[in-house]
């Protein structure tokens, strides 16, 4: 399972917001926004997360890698904003540009250390003078347990209007919440997957694959036990690991990339959280995420939103995924794997990487129509998830 080892802060700037009004909808011309997305790493090694799958996945935008990438800019108008993108090692609070009006700081809150720097970026947010609306993107803890956050929520006296939070969180409201998918794990350089490039009639090599971290006493082990008994064993890729590896090395990264592109089927065994990179990994591939539909430890789970759970993201946006309770009962979900016939395994490869372009849409505009209402008061209508 992929760790993130940073923090990337999105900013978006509005202006001639004063043009834009309540009374404004999605047929009547708007003046631009524009929005500056900035990404800043801690002390650590420089790396990125949701903020690069964001901008280059979501957004399908570009970037201009400048002072040997110390920083990087990019520019993409969505709707009625024109997003502005920063990143790199050089990017700290003080760089901000003052006349900043509406920002959107994406930030990692996993652990102590990532939520201690995430604050520095928070409490800096009053020093902007012309600061109206400001909002948060949070990768979230793996147990839901994001309490540090709600007293800079405006409802609590605080800057952010609201929360883009990562995981199946109780606190998921469709008001000061929303729910946002994790994504490819980009700190380790994942590469943005052109689908229309994805062969999708080409006969796979592997019916099912698995490359991870082993945990003592998890999932993970006895999915690996209940594959060394089962007959398809030398149908599938399966190379586990010990220790987990924050950052991949040029074979392994490509090992890993050949075996999701070879691969009919992926095996997501259950990390620290339901949800992991490797789903969307393997989407983006076009292979069948096999996702262990179970809840791990900790604070997620129903929301007022939603009593959907655990994936509820994928489970909303009816993902093509398969999920599994128990992994003793792969073997017979291989045996129908078997079954099946290379149209049969192309056609359902196709609607997935055709889910996957879709859903990445749906994301875009979910992001974008909430920062519109939000931020410049564009009413639009309720979202359906």
């Amino acid at each position: 399972m992929f760790v993130v080892d940073s923090s990337d802060d999105l900013i978006i700037e509005s202006m001639n917001t004063s043009a834009i009004t309540a009374k404004q909808s999605r047929h009547v011309p708007r003046a631009p926004g524009v929005a500056m997305l900035i990404t800043s790493a801690p002390p650590a090694p420089p790396v990125a997360l949701g903020g690069l799958y964001l901008w280059e996945h979501i957004f399908n935008a570009e970037l201009d890698h400048r002072m040997g990438g110390v920083w990087s800019y990019g520019t993409k108008k969505i709707g009625s904003i024109t997003f502005r993108f920063r990143t790199g090692p050089g990017v700290v609070p003080r760089k901000v540009p003052r006349e900043s009006e509406n920002v959107l700081l994406v930030l990692n809150g996993r652990e102590a250390s990532k939520v201690e720097f995430a604050r520095t970026w928070l409490d800096f947010l009053p020093a902007l003078p012309r600061l109206r609306s400001a909002a948060v993107l949070l990768l979230g803890n793996e147990q839901c347990r994001n309490d540090w956050i709600k007293p800079y929520l405006t409802s609590r006296g605080g800057p952010l209007s609201h929360v883009f939070l990562v995981y199946d969180s109780a606190d998921i409201d469709n008001a000061n919440f929303y729910q946002w998918p994790l994504g490819v794990a980009t700190y380790r350089n994942f590469p943005k997957v052109a689908s229309a490039g994805v062969p999708v009639s080409t006969r796979r090599k592997y019916m099912c694959s698995f490359l991870g971290t082993l945990y003592h006493n998890s999932s993970r082990q006895l999915l690996l036990d209940v594959l060394e008994r089962s007959p398809f064993k030398r149908s599938c890729y399966i190379k586990p690991r010990q220790e987990w590896q924050p950052q991949e090395t040029a074979e392994t990264r490509d090992d890993y990339l050949q075996a999701l592109a070879q691969s009919d089927l992926t095996l997501n065994p259950v990390g620290q959280n339901t949800e992991c990179y490797r789903i969307y990994e393997a989407m983006a591939y076009g292979s069948v995420p096999v996702v262990e539909d179970v809840m791990t430890p900790g604070d997620c789970g129903s929301s007022p939103a939603s009593n959907v759970y655990p994936l509820r993201i994928l489970k909303e946006h009816n993902a093509p995924v398969i999920y599994i309770k128990d992994w003793q009962t792969l073997p017979e979900l291989l045996k129908q794997e078997s079954r099946l016939s290379d149209h049969d395994k192309a056609k359902r490869r196709e609607d997935l990487l055709l889910w996957y372009e879709n859903f990445k849409v749906s994301m875009r505009e979910k992001m974008v129509r909430i920062l519109e209402e939000k931020f410049f008061n564009i009413r639009l209508k309720p979202l359906e998830r």
